[in-house]
């Protein structure tokens, strides 16, 4: 018995070998096959309680690597067979050379030992049978859920947006009821229909053409369109379409879904609307306050030319601001019909001079003198110069109002390499900070028979010239307003 078994364990290599002869599934288990016959060697000669719980855990690690490929149970199973086979072959060959009373003490423990591995088999056949259960169970579960998200999802879409599906061929294949009472169409209308049949006309044939190469790409189309229903009224909407791609890439349909955003456009009608019934207002009362101040100036020196015999020396500025007042007239075309505005060379001190000039009469008249501060040296931007003169203008008229009871304004400019400071500072009742927070906005004025424009334009022609305009003020003791502008050579 002994020296059979000790033959068993030793011809471990030939008997896998013969068994991967007969069942060649099983060469990729050649190095197993060869320790599990050591193991029935070992196990044959001694039932010792280790030896027994070593040949189960391989029993059960064979079977495991079997139930791991794709065969069958019947095909694990009849690897044991063949392994039963093989050892039986092997006890036949010998049978000579062994007493039969061994040979038969062998096969008695054989085919438990076998049932054994059978058995093994069958376990994890069976485990893994409730795994797959399991996973499957938990596989509907999951299922489930997601079939219920999805019919959530439809019924939301369904609620609250107006939807369609449409495949390929831009074909209605679904709409929502909501897209029927907007569109005024019943679902056996629009089913089967390219969605020209909305087409109001309004968007040109390249803005669908856009859309369809857009969707076909596979992007998502974002947008606002404009349809027109089956009883010719027309409505906005909000619209998302989103493709569906197949395996290769290509849109196979795509849906839409599009929110009425039909009011929000008339209402962004009508405020366009007001404001430019707005516009017109400010444009009327702007007109009114820029003619005002050279017709101002042509009364003054009218009064003058009653009280002095050579009246006739204040001819050529009457006439400059006859001139004026059409050029103001035709600034304020600009409003309407926008044009090119040409800029040049400008020299400040000869502008600032001629403004001066100008309101003498005026300052005259109010007990307000006029101080000029320039510097030796040309100083001069690249502008227009009767946009800066209007500047100047609104400022010192400003700053001689504010003076009721006379007073002085220094006007003062100044150059260095980075820029042009012209600063205009009054002696008049000053202004708070609220007060100076709120300058340039339109129809906001200090004064009782003013409308905010002045500044408004002043601050829109100073920032158009690439500058901006400072305030400082001391309650009734003056203000100042500084201008700066970039110091720039000509061509730039």
């Amino acid at each position: 018995m002994e020296t059979l078994c000790e033959k068993i364990k030793a011809s471990g290599g030939d008997l896998a070998a013969k068994t991967i002869e007969l069942s060649p599934s099983l060469k990729e288990y050649e190095s197993i096959l060869v320790t599990f016959y050591q193991i029935i060697g070992d196990f044959l000669h001694s039932e010792q309680e280790e030896l027994e719980h070593i040949f189960t855990s391989y029993a059960k690690l064979f079977a495991g690597r079997l139930i791991s490929t794709p065969s069958s149970t019947d095909a694990s199973l009849k690897s044991v067979s063949v392994v039963r086979k093989v050892l039986i072959d092997f006890l036949e060959r010998h049978s000579a050379d062994f007493p039969m009373s061994a040979i038969f003490e062998v096969l008695k423990k054989l085919d438990p030992l076998l049932q054994m591995m059978s058995a093994s088999i069958l376990t994890h056949y069976h485990e893994n049978l409730l795994l797959a259960k399991f996973e499957l169970d938990e596989s509907n579960k999951d299922l489930q859920i997601t079939l219920k998200e999805l019919a959530d999802l439809k019924k939301a879409l369904n609620e609250a947006t107006i939807f369609a599906i449409t495949d390929k061929n831009d074909v209605i294949t679904y709409v929502n009821d909501k897209f029927c009472t907007i569109s005024k169409y019943d679902k056996e209308e629009l089913i089967g229909q390219n969605h020209h049949i909305l087409n109001s006309s309004f968007h040109p044939t390249s803005f669908f053409e856009e859309i369809l190469t857009t969707i076909k790409d596979g992007y998502v189309w974002k947008g606002e369109i404009l349809n027109r229903a089956k009883d010719g009224s027309e409505y906005w909407v909000d619209t998302t379409i989103v493709p569906f791609l197949d395996d290769h890439g290509k849109t196979y349909q795509h849906i839409s879904i599009q929110y009425d955003i039909t009011d929000t456009k008339r209402t962004e009608d009508m405020l366009r609307k007001a404001e430019k019934l707005s516009m017109v207002g400010e444009l009327a009362a702007g007109i009114a306050h820029e003619i005002r101040n050279p017709m101002t100036a042509i009364k003054g020196f009218v009064q003058l030319l009653d009280e002095s015999f050579d009246g006739m020396k204040y001819a050529d500025t009457i006439l400059a601001e006859i001139e004026r007042i059409n050029f103001i007239v035709s600034e304020f075309m600009v409003f309407a019909k926008p044009h090119a505005t040409y800029f040049s060379k400008c020299i400040l001190s000869e502008i600032v001079k001629s403004v001066i000039k100008l309101l003498e009469p005026e300052a005259l008249l109010k007990n307000v003198v006029i101080s000029l501060s320039i510097p030796s040296d040309e100083v001069s931007i690249f502008g227009e110069s009767n946009q800066l003169k209007q500047v100047f203008l609104n400022m010192l008229k400003n700053a001689i109002e504010s003076m009721s009871a006379g007073g002085n304004i220094y006007v003062s400019i100044e150059k260095n390499l980075k820029q042009i400071k012209v600063s205009i500072q009054d002696s008049g009742i000053g202004l708070s900070d609220e007060e100076i927070h709120k300058l340039g906005i339109p129809f906001y004025t200090t004064k009782s028979y003013g409308n905010g424009l002045g500044l408004m334009v002043s601050y829109k022609i100073v920032q158009n010239h690439g500058g901006q305009i400072e305030v400082t003020s001391t309650v009734n003791k003056g203000t100042c307003f500084t201008l700066l502008f970039p110091a720039k050579s000509d061509g730039e």
